[in-house]
């Protein structure tokens, strides 16, 4: 796995930058309600947090990368902190809409992530993930894999029944500058989960 410290520094630049911030922030922006907080998981460098931000959302961030947080504090002044995603520092029933960009994928096991989301989202909340990464950046043809990713739609699905977390919407976004060499930009999904009242 990448140590995200060391990465910070390039990793907007190498990650498609603006333009894949502002291709995932209005595909969420569509999606999440106009007022109330909207927590962002694994903020990174917040430049998709920003974005947003930008778009009338009132975003706040959690990250374990001290180098990421670094940047995000400057982009989001006074609204980000380090934490756990499995171990959020909020209060039961806090906000509004939870969103996650390319964290799940990272995990061996989201459960423990679903199940701090719906603590902290009010009845009727939106909780806003990527899924899949993996196999939206497979070039066609590829074999799959041989194990089901801790992404995977139909186990985020299963997963967040459990937790009361009812898939209610999906959308999509270009991950501008993340294509494979020799192949187009992918597109990444995105599932909505609503918080049952």
């Amino acid at each position: 796995m990448l140590d995200y410290d060391d990465e910070a520094a390039e990793y907007d630049r190498t990650r498609g930058g603006l333009p894949r911030a502002d291709a995932a922030a209005s595909a969420l922006g569509a999606l999440l309600p106009q007022q109330g907080v909207v927590l962002d998981l694994a903020v990174g460098t917040g430049i998709v947090a920003e974005r947003l931000d930008a778009l009338g959302h009132r975003v706040i961030g959690i990250d374990l990368s001290t180098g990421m947080l670094r940047h995000a504090a400057r982009r989001l002044p006074g609204r980000v902190a380090r934490a756990d995603a499995t171990a959020l520092p909020l209060p039961n029933d806090s906000v509004a809409a939870v969103t996650a960009v390319w964290l799940l994928h990272l995990l061996d096991d989201a459960e423990p992530v679903l199940a701090e989301v719906a603590r902290v989202l009010r009845p009727g909340g939106l909780f806003l993930t990527t899924v899949d990464k993996a196999a939206a950046m497979r070039p066609a043809g590829a074999l799959p894999p041989t194990r089901i990713p801790s992404d995977g739609c139909a186990l985020l699905t299963a997963l967040g029944a459990r937790h009361r977390l009812r898939l209610s919407t999906a959308t999509s976004f270009l991950g501008h500058g993340q294509a494979r060499p020799g192949y187009e930009d992918p597109n990444y999904p995105v599932l909505g989960f609503r918080l049952e009242t």
